[in-house]
Protein backbone atom coordinates (compact mmCIF):
# COMPACT_ATOMS: atom_id res chain seq x y z
CA UNK A 1 0.00 0.00 0.00
CA UNK A 2 2.39 2.55 1.05
CA UNK A 3 4.43 1.45 -2.33
CA UNK A 4 0.94 2.20 -4.28
CA UNK A 5 0.48 5.48 -2.23
CA UNK A 6 4.09 6.32 -3.47
CA UNK A 7 3.09 5.59 -7.02
CA UNK A 8 -0.05 7.60 -6.82
CA UNK A 9 1.59 10.42 -5.72
CA UNK A 10 4.26 10.20 -8.34
CA UNK A 11 1.75 9.82 -10.81
CA UNK A 12 -0.19 13.03 -9.46
CA UNK A 13 3.44 15.09 -9.62
CA UNK A 14 3.88 14.14 -13.20
CA UNK A 15 0.45 14.49 -14.25
CA UNK A 16 0.53 18.12 -12.62
CA UNK A 17 3.72 18.63 -14.24
CA UNK A 18 2.52 18.08 -17.42
CA UNK A 19 -0.62 20.28 -16.95
CA UNK A 20 1.99 22.48 -16.26
CA UNK A 21 4.40 22.34 -18.74
CA UNK A 22 0.83 22.26 -21.52
CA UNK A 23 -0.49 25.28 -20.04
CA UNK A 24 3.10 26.83 -20.25
CA UNK A 25 3.35 25.94 -23.94
CA UNK A 26 -0.46 26.92 -24.63
CA UNK A 27 0.70 30.80 -23.61
CA UNK A 28 1.14 33.63 -25.63
CA UNK A 29 4.29 35.55 -25.70
CA UNK A 30 5.37 39.06 -26.79
CA UNK A 31 8.13 39.20 -28.80
CA UNK A 32 9.02 43.20 -27.80
CA UNK A 33 8.31 43.35 -24.33
CA UNK A 34 7.90 39.45 -23.78
CA UNK A 35 5.48 39.20 -21.70
CA UNK A 36 3.64 35.95 -20.84
CA UNK A 37 -0.25 36.11 -21.58
CA UNK A 38 -3.16 33.80 -21.81
CA UNK A 39 -3.88 31.47 -24.71
CA UNK A 40 -6.80 33.55 -26.41
CA UNK A 41 -4.98 36.62 -26.32
CA UNK A 42 -4.25 38.26 -29.53
CA UNK A 43 -2.18 41.08 -29.20
CA UNK A 44 -0.32 42.68 -26.17
CA UNK A 45 -2.22 44.63 -24.21
CA UNK A 46 1.05 46.96 -23.56
CA UNK A 47 2.45 47.62 -27.06
CA UNK A 48 0.03 46.19 -29.51
CA UNK A 49 2.06 43.69 -30.63
CA UNK A 50 0.83 40.54 -32.07
CA UNK A 51 1.36 37.56 -30.17
CA UNK A 52 3.43 33.94 -30.66
CA UNK A 53 2.20 30.97 -29.09
CA UNK A 54 5.37 30.41 -26.71
CA UNK A 55 5.72 26.75 -27.90
CA UNK A 56 5.90 28.58 -31.51
CA UNK A 57 8.42 30.86 -30.39
CA UNK A 58 10.54 28.18 -28.40
CA UNK A 59 10.64 25.49 -31.11
CA UNK A 60 13.99 23.62 -32.19
CA UNK A 61 15.53 26.61 -30.49
CA UNK A 62 19.03 25.59 -30.11
CA UNK A 63 20.32 27.82 -27.55
CA UNK A 64 17.25 26.68 -24.86
CA UNK A 65 19.07 24.60 -22.28
CA UNK A 66 22.81 25.24 -23.11
CA UNK A 67 25.30 26.68 -20.56
CA UNK A 68 27.75 29.76 -20.98
CA UNK A 69 30.96 30.01 -19.29
CA UNK A 70 29.51 26.68 -17.21
CA UNK A 71 27.58 28.74 -14.63
CA UNK A 72 25.09 30.89 -17.14
CA UNK A 73 21.86 28.08 -18.32
CA UNK A 74 19.48 29.41 -20.91
CA UNK A 75 16.02 29.34 -19.62
CA UNK A 76 13.40 31.03 -22.17
CA UNK A 77 13.10 33.30 -25.01
CA UNK A 78 11.88 37.18 -23.95
CA UNK A 79 12.55 38.34 -27.20
CA UNK A 80 12.85 37.86 -31.22
CA UNK A 81 14.66 40.53 -33.39
CA UNK A 82 16.10 40.78 -36.93
CA UNK A 83 19.93 40.48 -35.47
CA UNK A 84 19.19 37.63 -32.86
CA UNK A 85 16.94 36.95 -29.65
CA UNK A 86 17.29 37.60 -26.57
CA UNK A 87 16.91 34.86 -23.33
CA UNK A 88 16.03 35.04 -19.87
CA UNK A 89 18.76 32.64 -18.17
CA UNK A 90 20.13 31.91 -14.68
CA UNK A 91 23.44 32.53 -13.14
CA UNK A 92 24.05 29.95 -10.82
CA UNK A 93 26.37 30.84 -7.65
CA UNK A 94 25.23 34.24 -7.39
CA UNK A 95 21.50 32.82 -7.61
CA UNK A 96 20.57 35.64 -10.16
CA UNK A 97 18.49 36.17 -13.38
CA UNK A 98 20.50 37.44 -16.23
CA UNK A 99 19.86 38.14 -19.81
CA UNK A 100 21.37 36.57 -22.93
CA UNK A 101 21.58 38.29 -26.24
CA UNK A 102 22.88 35.78 -29.23
CA UNK A 103 23.47 37.28 -32.79
CA UNK A 104 21.92 34.98 -34.91
CA UNK A 105 24.88 32.28 -36.10
CA UNK A 106 24.26 33.43 -40.13
CA UNK A 107 24.84 36.88 -39.43
CA UNK A 108 28.26 36.34 -37.89
CA UNK A 109 29.59 36.21 -40.87
CA UNK A 110 28.80 39.77 -41.84
CA UNK A 111 31.68 42.07 -40.72
CA UNK A 112 29.22 45.25 -39.87
CA UNK A 113 26.84 43.61 -37.93
CA UNK A 114 29.56 41.82 -36.17
CA UNK A 115 31.04 45.28 -35.20
CA UNK A 116 27.91 46.53 -34.45
CA UNK A 117 27.63 43.88 -31.81
CA UNK A 118 30.63 43.92 -29.95
CA UNK A 119 31.13 47.88 -30.25
CA UNK A 120 27.51 47.73 -27.89
CA UNK A 121 29.61 45.42 -25.56
CA UNK A 122 32.43 47.78 -25.39
CA UNK A 123 31.05 50.87 -24.67
CA UNK A 124 27.88 49.51 -22.25
CA UNK A 125 30.88 47.82 -20.40
CA UNK A 126 32.77 50.92 -20.32
CA UNK A 127 30.05 53.25 -19.09
CA UNK A 128 29.56 52.43 -15.42
CA UNK A 129 26.32 54.22 -14.30
CA UNK A 130 23.52 53.39 -12.69
CA UNK A 131 20.83 54.36 -15.83
CA UNK A 132 23.16 52.53 -18.58
CA UNK A 133 22.17 48.62 -18.86
CA UNK A 134 25.39 46.47 -17.26
CA UNK A 135 27.10 44.09 -19.82
CA UNK A 136 28.49 41.20 -17.68
CA UNK A 137 30.06 38.84 -20.33
CA UNK A 138 30.36 38.78 -23.80
CA UNK A 139 32.41 36.29 -26.06
CA UNK A 140 31.44 33.23 -28.87
CA UNK A 141 29.10 30.13 -28.52
CA UNK A 142 30.99 26.87 -30.06
CA UNK A 143 28.91 27.13 -32.69
CA UNK A 144 30.72 30.70 -33.44
CA UNK A 145 27.17 33.16 -32.68
CA UNK A 146 28.14 35.78 -30.76
CA UNK A 147 26.73 36.33 -27.42
CA UNK A 148 26.65 39.05 -24.43
CA UNK A 149 25.48 38.49 -21.42
CA UNK A 150 23.46 41.99 -19.35
CA UNK A 151 21.75 42.51 -16.41
CA UNK A 152 17.89 41.17 -16.48
CA UNK A 153 15.56 44.10 -17.09
CA UNK A 154 12.28 43.27 -15.19
CA UNK A 155 10.45 46.17 -16.70
CA UNK A 156 8.80 47.17 -20.24
CA UNK A 157 10.07 50.17 -22.44
CA UNK A 158 8.91 53.53 -22.79
CA UNK A 159 7.88 52.73 -26.18
CA UNK A 160 5.13 50.40 -24.19
CA UNK A 161 4.72 52.72 -21.39
CA UNK A 162 3.51 55.51 -23.91
CA UNK A 163 1.07 53.02 -25.41
CA UNK A 164 -0.51 51.76 -22.00
CA UNK A 165 -0.41 55.69 -20.77
CA UNK A 166 -2.57 56.34 -24.50
CA UNK A 167 0.39 58.12 -25.81
CA UNK A 168 1.40 60.67 -23.40
CA UNK A 169 2.45 60.98 -19.48
CA UNK A 170 1.83 63.31 -17.14
CA UNK A 171 4.85 66.15 -16.59
CA UNK A 172 6.33 65.09 -13.67
CA UNK A 173 6.56 61.46 -14.76
CA UNK A 174 8.06 62.73 -18.15
CA UNK A 175 10.36 64.90 -16.71
CA UNK A 176 11.54 62.69 -13.82
CA UNK A 177 12.17 59.94 -17.21
CA UNK A 178 14.09 62.68 -19.18
CA UNK A 179 16.41 63.72 -16.06
CA UNK A 180 17.50 60.20 -15.98
CA UNK A 181 17.59 60.29 -19.67
CA UNK A 182 20.00 63.20 -19.73
CA UNK A 183 22.18 61.63 -16.90
CA UNK A 184 22.81 58.46 -18.76
CA UNK A 185 23.73 60.01 -22.37
CA UNK A 186 25.66 62.78 -20.14
CA UNK A 187 27.86 60.33 -18.87
CA UNK A 188 28.75 58.71 -22.22
CA UNK A 189 29.28 62.15 -23.49
CA UNK A 190 31.70 62.73 -20.83
CA UNK A 191 33.40 59.75 -22.56
CA UNK A 192 33.51 61.04 -25.44
CA UNK A 193 30.26 58.33 -26.87
CA UNK A 194 27.26 59.74 -28.76
CA UNK A 195 24.36 57.37 -28.60
CA UNK A 196 22.96 58.41 -31.81
CA UNK A 197 19.95 56.14 -31.83
CA UNK A 198 17.91 57.62 -28.16
CA UNK A 199 14.50 56.31 -28.55
CA UNK A 200 11.34 54.79 -26.83
CA UNK A 201 12.41 51.27 -27.77
CA UNK A 202 15.91 51.68 -26.97
CA UNK A 203 14.91 53.16 -22.73
CA UNK A 204 13.94 50.66 -20.10
CA UNK A 205 11.90 51.42 -17.30
CA UNK A 206 12.78 49.09 -14.02
CA UNK A 207 11.45 48.97 -10.80
CA UNK A 208 14.13 50.23 -8.22
CA UNK A 209 12.86 50.68 -4.61
CA UNK A 210 9.67 52.76 -4.60
CA UNK A 211 10.78 54.20 -7.84
CA UNK A 212 8.76 52.22 -11.08
CA UNK A 213 10.50 54.54 -13.62
CA UNK A 214 14.24 53.91 -13.09
CA UNK A 215 15.69 54.28 -16.91
CA UNK A 216 17.46 52.17 -18.45
CA UNK A 217 19.47 52.99 -21.70
CA UNK A 218 20.22 50.18 -24.29
CA UNK A 219 21.72 49.57 -27.45
CA UNK A 220 24.78 51.48 -27.98
CA UNK A 221 25.81 49.63 -31.00
CA UNK A 222 25.65 52.57 -33.34
CA UNK A 223 27.03 54.77 -30.89
CA UNK A 224 29.86 56.98 -32.01
CA UNK A 225 33.14 56.89 -30.37
CA UNK A 226 35.67 59.46 -30.00
CA UNK A 227 38.33 56.98 -28.85
CA UNK A 228 40.98 57.84 -31.74
CA UNK A 229 39.32 54.86 -33.95
CA UNK A 230 38.04 55.45 -37.91
CA UNK A 231 35.37 53.03 -38.85
CA UNK A 232 31.98 52.80 -40.72
CA UNK A 233 30.31 53.22 -37.03
CA UNK A 234 32.40 56.64 -37.02
CA UNK A 235 32.65 58.20 -40.65
CA UNK A 236 30.38 60.98 -41.46
CA UNK A 237 28.67 60.91 -44.71
CA UNK A 238 26.55 57.79 -43.64
CA UNK A 239 22.85 58.21 -42.15
CA UNK A 240 22.62 56.06 -38.49
CA UNK A 241 19.19 56.22 -36.06
CA UNK A 242 16.19 56.63 -36.88
CA UNK A 243 13.90 59.23 -38.35
CA UNK A 244 11.71 60.33 -36.20
CA UNK A 245 14.19 60.59 -33.34
CA UNK A 246 17.57 61.77 -35.71
CA UNK A 247 19.19 65.65 -35.30
CA UNK A 248 18.96 67.23 -38.58
CA UNK A 249 22.66 66.86 -38.63
CA UNK A 250 22.32 63.02 -38.04
CA UNK A 251 20.21 63.09 -41.18
CA UNK A 252 22.25 64.90 -43.74
CA UNK A 253 25.12 62.18 -42.90
CA UNK A 254 27.20 64.93 -41.03
CA UNK A 255 29.10 64.81 -37.91
CA UNK A 256 27.25 64.42 -34.76
CA UNK A 257 27.95 65.42 -31.70
CA UNK A 258 26.54 65.33 -27.77
CA UNK A 259 24.18 68.03 -29.36
CA UNK A 260 22.97 65.51 -31.54
CA UNK A 261 21.55 63.15 -28.41
CA UNK A 262 20.15 66.42 -26.89
CA UNK A 263 18.05 66.78 -29.50
CA UNK A 264 16.84 63.40 -29.64
CA UNK A 265 16.14 63.81 -25.73
CA UNK A 266 14.09 66.73 -26.70
CA UNK A 267 11.70 64.71 -29.58
CA UNK A 268 11.24 61.69 -26.85
CA UNK A 269 10.54 64.98 -23.81
CA UNK A 270 8.19 66.29 -26.80
CA UNK A 271 6.90 62.98 -27.40
CA UNK A 272 5.90 62.31 -23.75
CA UNK A 273 3.92 65.39 -23.20
CA UNK A 274 2.31 65.95 -26.56
CA UNK A 275 1.33 62.48 -27.22
CA UNK A 276 3.05 62.78 -30.64
CA UNK A 277 6.86 63.32 -31.94
CA UNK A 278 8.01 66.79 -33.57
CA UNK A 279 7.41 65.32 -37.01
CA UNK A 280 5.41 62.76 -38.48
CA UNK A 281 4.83 60.47 -41.18
CA UNK A 282 4.76 56.96 -43.09
CA UNK A 283 8.33 57.34 -44.85
CA UNK A 284 11.59 57.68 -43.48
CA UNK A 285 13.14 59.69 -46.34
CA UNK A 286 9.94 62.58 -45.58
CA UNK A 287 10.77 62.52 -42.07
CA UNK A 288 14.46 63.28 -42.68
CA UNK A 289 13.60 66.20 -45.01
CA UNK A 290 11.45 67.52 -42.18
CA UNK A 291 14.26 66.79 -39.80
CA UNK A 292 16.35 69.08 -42.07
CA UNK A 293 13.80 71.54 -43.09
CA UNK A 294 11.20 72.31 -41.25
CA UNK A 295 10.86 73.86 -38.10
CA UNK A 296 9.01 71.83 -34.76
CA UNK A 297 5.51 72.88 -33.95
CA UNK A 298 5.42 74.82 -30.89
CA UNK A 299 4.46 72.26 -27.83
CA UNK A 300 2.64 74.36 -26.42
CA UNK A 301 0.62 74.78 -29.32
CA UNK A 302 -0.62 71.05 -29.60
CA UNK A 303 -3.77 70.34 -27.26
CA UNK A 304 -2.06 67.58 -24.86
CA UNK A 305 1.08 70.16 -24.14
CA UNK A 306 -1.04 73.32 -23.52
CA UNK A 307 -0.88 72.90 -19.84
CA UNK A 308 2.85 72.72 -19.90
CA UNK A 309 5.13 75.58 -18.08
CA UNK A 310 6.57 77.97 -20.80
CA UNK A 311 10.12 77.71 -19.14
CA UNK A 312 10.34 73.80 -19.90
CA UNK A 313 8.63 74.70 -23.18
CA UNK A 314 10.84 76.70 -23.79
CA UNK A 315 14.34 74.60 -22.60
CA UNK A 316 12.67 71.99 -25.24
CA UNK A 317 12.15 74.16 -28.00
CA UNK A 318 15.75 75.65 -27.97
CA UNK A 319 16.85 71.81 -27.85
CA UNK A 320 15.28 71.12 -31.35
CA UNK A 321 17.22 73.66 -32.87
CA UNK A 322 18.28 72.53 -36.68
CA UNK A 323 21.60 74.52 -35.55
CA UNK A 324 23.54 72.39 -32.93
CA UNK A 325 25.49 75.47 -31.58
CA UNK A 326 21.57 76.85 -30.25
CA UNK A 327 20.85 74.03 -28.21
CA UNK A 328 22.31 72.74 -25.39
CA UNK A 329 25.80 71.27 -25.53
CA UNK A 330 25.32 67.79 -24.01
CA UNK A 331 22.80 65.89 -22.56
CA UNK A 332 23.76 66.81 -18.68
CA UNK A 333 23.40 70.47 -19.70
CA UNK A 334 20.15 70.19 -21.04
CA UNK A 335 19.21 68.16 -17.66
CA UNK A 336 20.73 70.99 -15.91
CA UNK A 337 18.42 73.59 -18.19
CA UNK A 338 15.50 71.28 -17.36
CA UNK A 339 15.94 70.96 -13.71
Amino acid sequence: RRAEGRISARLSELGWQLVLEATASAMKVCAVCGERFPSDALFCPTDGTPLETASKLEANDPYLGQEISGHIEIRQVVGVGAMGRVYRAFQRGIDRDVAVKILHRELSANAQLVSRFTREAKVASRLQHPNVVSVLLAGQLPDRALYMVMEFLDGLSLQSALAAAGGALPLPRALHIALQLCEAAGEAHAQGIVHRDLKPENVMLVRRGSDPDFVKVLDFGIARINWGETSVATAAGLIFGTARYISPEGAQGQQVTPASDVYSIATLLFQMLSGRTPFDGDQAVGLLVQQIHDPAPPLRSLHRAAYVPEPIADVIMASLAKDPAKREPDARALGQALF
